[in-house]
């Protein structure tokens, strides 16, 4: 809806600060179709046996690294994905 209804970023952040409750419904759809879409693709990597391999891809996106202008993985991801066995070495 938020996205594909034809608002704007800077629409969104207008109601948002003025508590337009609109605003609040918009994100919350958003969000709840990001979720469904990051799921989606979690499943059918999980379907596929290639799970590592799109969590690194996901991280990749997520995390641009400093040196590029993002932020770097925080140490908490790193450790929590060496605890699922997952490594990050392709991706840092």
């Amino acid at each position: 809806l938020a996205c594909k209804g034809g608002y704007t970023r800077a629409q969104l952040h207008l109601m948002l600060k003025r508590n337009n409750p609109l605003a609040a419904t918009l994100m919350t759809h958003h969000n709840i179709a990001y979720m469904m879409y990051l799921v989606r693709g979690m499943r059918k990597a999980i379907m596929e046996d290639r799970y590592p391999t799109y969590v690194r891809g996901f991280i990749h996106d997520q995390f641009r690294g400093s040196d590029k202008g993002g932020q770097d993985v925080p140490s908490w991801v790193k450790d929590a994905l060496q605890e699922a066995g997952i490594s990050l070495d392709k991706v840092i």
